[in-house]
Formats: structure tokens, sequence, C-alpha cells
């Protein structure tokens, strides 16, 4: 798969992504219940990536404040169109080359 098309997936997770943060955050502000982990979508370039991240909306939006960066699991890199910025135990935070 070329790299234009990689990185239309992870737009595409990140999309989805966004969808759920959206609808996490309306239910902790109707519920004012604490922060919850939410099941949040790889955003890596595999096109069959089903795989899911436990972020709560708090951590998702800390990543998000940088359009550049991307959450992946460990491992999920593909280093031909990102590098890895910092490495958690959990997820990994990937930055676009392309």
């Amino acid at each position: 798969m070329d790299p234009e098309r990689r990185a239309a997936n992870e737009r595409f997770f990140r999309r989805v992504n966004e969808g759920i943060d959206d609808v996490a955050e309306e239910v902790f502000v109707e519920s004012q219940a604490p922060p919850q982990v939410w099941e949040f979508v790889c955003e890596c370039a595999r096109r069959d990536c089903t795989d899911r991240i436990p972020l709560t909306v708090a951590e998702y939006e800390r990543i998000r404040e940088t359009e550049q960066l991307f959450v992946v699991l460990p491992d999920h890199v593909d280093e031909t169109i990102e590098h890895v910025v910092d490495r958690g135990t959990r997820y990994w935070l990937v930055e676009k080359d392309v």
C-alpha cells in the first residue's frame, strides 16, 4: 500500500476517534461521573487493524492538541510515513512524516 493510502487510513481512524471523543464527552457532561476509560481505535496505517486503545477523554484530547500526533498500539508504527515521539505502556504516539 502506498504512503498516501496509509495516511488516508490513519485520517479515517482519527475521525472515528473524534466521534468517540464527542460521545464520551457528552456522556461525562450529562452524568458528571468521574472520568471513564473509553475504547479508542488504534490510529495506525494498517487497513485491517481493528484494535482498541483504552484512554480517558482527557488523555485523548491531550494527544489531539498536536494535530500531527496519532495514537497507536506499541509496534503498530509504519516507519515509512511516521516516527515515534513517545512510548508508553498502553500506547505510542507517532508523528506523521508525510
